[in-house]
């Protein structure tokens, strides 16, 4: 059916749904690649010494990470490869500083602008994990 343009229009009622997880999916990547450029330098750096539980923790998102394509979050499977390295990388910080503050950390100001970014991905997961429930 032709609308008054003379084209060919369907409803589209799942746009907004898909902007919306477009714009998860760029936050959450870049959470990812900011996240994983702190525990990179912290490994080169061998800040992990006295850290070893931190350290696998660290090692566990590197490997999560590589399940991201590209580093590109672009689809559920990514997003979900995404929410894993969020979830290693806020178990390394709770065993580097238990109260999350990193007052004694060479990084702390690089880990006080991360936990948010790593919270937020956590936040949107549970928001579409209680979308999903009945």
């Amino acid at each position: 059916m032709a609308n008054k343009n003379g084209k060919a229009g369907k409803p589209n009622a799942n746009q907004g749904t898909r902007l919306a997880e477009q714009k998860r999916f760029q936050r959450t990547e870049e959470a990812c690649r900011r996240i994983m450029d702190q525990l990179f330098a912290m490994q080169r750096a061998n800040r992990f010494a006295e850290g070893e539980l931190a350290e696998k923790y660290a090692i566990m998102a590197g490997i999560y990470y590589r399940k991201v394509r590209n580093g590109k979050v672009l689809g559920p499977a990514d997003f979900n490869a995404a929410v894993e390295v969020c979830t290693a990388a806020r178990r390394c910080l709770q065993q580097l500083d238990a109260s999350l503050q990193f007052d004694g950390l060479p990084d702390s100001a690089g880990w006080q602008q991360i936990l948010p970014l790593i919270d937020g991905v956590l936040a949107d997961y549970q928001q579409l994990k209680a979308g999903r429930q009945p």
